[in-house]
């Protein structure tokens, strides 16, 4: 897959705090990252329908040097490169306020811990910390004007070259998916939580049931016109949904017994991916009365490929998902970091059975941690039982769609602009901006 607008801004974010641990001895040779640094923001905003009031415009973002704070701006310039490159269609995606608020806020943020490093490596003589410091409050004001925290919503998925992500109901799935898989990919396995594992089962779970009304209204539409090999293919994939589906929640029932800790607050990166991903889906299964008749959603045989290719990338994604996870459950098992009753333990292991003897006895927990394999056969056998027929369902959805790509939109052969300033990002008020809408 090709590196998406979420990827370049997380790479300008670690990129930013890896400067925090450099030293410059020349200070304006540091002021002079600054300044590529504050022209690559102030550029990248302007693709953002925001602007940085102060930004003076003689400094070059395109500055090459070898330090971390040149290297930030040029991880910054790429993601405005890469807004820069969109075509009509996935260009949409700048039209959503919100989702420009966040783009914004995170830009300013990135942008204001390089800020940090500067004003840490320079005097207050220094020439330009004046303007420095009006730039540092500017951009601590447009990074809290995020009030929302979801995300960048569409925004995030915008990739040089890749699917208009817009430009209908369907395929808006497919990008969602990926990005979907890709928050499970990032998260160490040794971060994950107790509530982490029991989500990532009940996401896979609501996936492959979204997928199973997919391919009933596949089924039940005559405007599909499939060929009986297809409808076959379909049929297999059900089945082999629903033999998914039993393993899948006895391993929901078996995370009640199994615990990576006992008390904790797990990562919301993956949480909020899936809804993105689950509302994406049912915006094209229900309707304003409920769920849509098959032949509403498959409306000829040109919807039912559509329909196809975004089944394959639900299923894909959800089979990396699911492997995943077995693999964290396997590093979490092998570093001792999961609990189990003390009971059940001492079925395997006599040691951790409470010794007898007279008198008082000092309190034992109920829960032990553990590295013995032999205590998890049962939810590791059922997560490779779920994942195999996860597996074998995703590789009949790929021969179905006949290829593992979307189809790619060609970009525009019209050079875009940035578009008019939307909102007001600081506090300064600017007679004569006027605030226009989103169709314009």
């Amino acid at each position: 897959m090709r590196a998406t607008y979420e990827d370049l801004l997380r790479t300008a974010r670690r990129t930013a705090v890896s400067a925090q641990r450099g030293v410059y001895p020349d200070e304006a040779e540091v002021m002079a990252d600054w300044g590529a640094v504050l022209a690559a923001t102030s550029h990248h905003l302007q693709w953002l329908r925001g602007r940085l009031k102060s930004a003076t415009g003689e400094s070059r973002f395109d500055v090459r040097s070898d330090n971390s704070l040149g290297r930030l701006a040029q991880a910054i310039g790429a993601g405005a490169d890469l807004l820069a490159v969109q075509d009509s269609a996935s260009a949409t995606a700048l039209d959503v306020r919100e989702d420009l608020t966040a783009a914004r806020a995170e830009v300013a943020a990135i942008a204001l811990i390089g800020a940090g490093v500067v004003a840490r490596n320079t005097r207050r003589r220094t020439p330009g910390r004046l303007q420095l410091g009006r730039a540092m409050r500017e951009l601590a004001e447009i990074a809290a004007s995020d009030v929302r925290r979801r995300g960048l919503g569409g925004i995030a998925m915008l990739a040089a070259g890749g699917p208009a992500t817009l430009a209908n109901d369907v395929s808006t799935i497919a990008p969602q998916a990926d990005r979907w898989r890709r928050a499970h990919a990032a998260m160490p396995p040794q971060s994950m939580l107790t509530r982490d594992l029991r989500s990532t089962t009940v996401q896979l779970r609501t996936v492959c049931g979204q997928v199973w009304h997919l391919t009933t209204h596949l089924l039940a539409a005559a405007s599909a016109r499939l060929q009986p090999d297809q409808r076959m293919d379909l049929q297999i994939l059900r089945r082999g949904l629903q033999r998914f589906d039993a393993p899948a929640r006895d391993v929901e029932l078996a995370w009640r017994g199994r615990l990576s800790d006992l008390s904790g607050l797990g990562s919301p990166e993956t949480e909020v991916a899936f809804l993105d991903l689950k509302s994406a889906v049912d915006s094209n299964l229900q309707g304003d009365r409920g769920i849509r008749s098959a032949a509403a959603l498959v409306g000829n045989h040109r919807a039912a490929a559509g329909l196809i290719d975004a089944v394959d990338e639900l299923l894909w994604s959800a089979d990396q998902v699911a492997r995943w996870q077995q693999h964290a459950v396997s590093v979490l098992i092998a570093a001792g970091r999961l609990f189990v009753p003390r009971q059940e333990a001492a079925r395997v292991e006599i040691s951790y059975l409470r010794r007898p003897g007279g008198g008082t006895r000092p309190l034992q927990a109920k829960w032990v941690r553990t590295d013995l394999a032999s205590c998890f056969s049962e939810l590791t056998g059922r997560l490779a039982d779920a994942g195999d027929h996860l597996t074998r369902a995703a590789e009949v959805a790929r021969r179905l769609a006949g290829t593992s790509a979307l189809l790619r939109r060609t970009a525009d052969p019209l050079v875009r602009t940035p578009q008019p300033y939307v909102d007001i990002a600081s506090g300064i008020a600017d007679p004569g901006q006027e605030l226009s809408g989103l169709g314009r």
